[in-house]
């Protein structure tokens, strides 16, 4: 059931694509730890992503470390669309009047049109290939060394979201799964913990099949990370 709170922001997604256009993706997420997940999308062709889509990296590490409690909104970071595309994403975080979070209103902008657009103009006083090789996405990424970390990546299942985070996990750690031992595991656990995995309905069940180990372990370092930041 969709909370009274967001009621309000149902027409407003409409509202919003029309009047941006179709560059601009508009999202909102009904925030619950039982199913957090999308309730309505506008353009979602941008990311490829339908209702029912789960919370993203950033989304679920923000309300993790409780950004929302000091901050209003998180702006301008970048993300990639379905084509692989840089985006400029936004997160507004809808709150009560006690600052208890009840959602999520998201905007993500496709700026490739804009882009060819300036590579056109910039052809006409350019004659061979200087404009195209200095305003392609990947040259950005180069250019401001941004980390694969910070980039967000949307996924229509709990599965692939989880996938991406254990990934950089466990690349950063270095040891094969099959190799990890119990301390690395609830290390593992921790930093997923920390960026909001087990709000993901489903989550626990997942990580201990990747992790290979019970739910019942994962309940259990979760427990003991609970207890450790006291």
């Amino acid at each position: 059931m969709i909370k009274a709170g967001l009621y309000p922001y149902l027409g407003l997604i409409e509202f919003l694509a029309h009047t941006l256009g179709p560059d601009y993706e508009i999202v909102l997420y009904d925030f619950s730890y039982e199913d957090s997940s999308i309730i309505s999308i506008a353009n979602g062709h941008i990311s490829g992503r339908k209702i029912g889509a789960p919370l993203n990296k950033k989304s679920l590490e923000a309300i993790s470390k409780g950004v929302y409690r000091s901050k209003n909104y998180i702006s301008d970071y970048i993300s990639l669309s379905k084509e692989g595309k840089m985006l400029r994403s936004n997160i507004y975080f809808i709150k009560n009047s006690e600052n208890t979070l009840l959602g999520l209103l998201c905007i993500n902008f496709d700026d490739s049109r804009y882009q060819l657009i300036v590579e056109d103009i910039l052809g006409l006083c350019h004659p061979n290939n200087f404009a195209k090789e200095k305003h392609t996405y990947t040259d950005k990424l180069k250019s401001k060394k941004i980390n694969q970390d910070e980039i967000e990546n949307f996924y229509s299942s709990m599965e692939d979201t989880v996938d991406e985070i254990l990934k950089l996990i466990i690349d950063d750690l270095g040891v094969p799964v099959e190799r990890l031992t119990l301390e690395e595991k609830m290390d593992i656990v921790e930093k997923m913990n920390d960026k909001g995995v087990f709000i993901l309905r489903g989550a626990v069940k997942y990580v201990a099949e990747k992790l290979r180990c019970s739910q019942a372990s994962i309940y259990r370092y979760l427990k003991r990370v609970k207890e450790s930041t006291k």
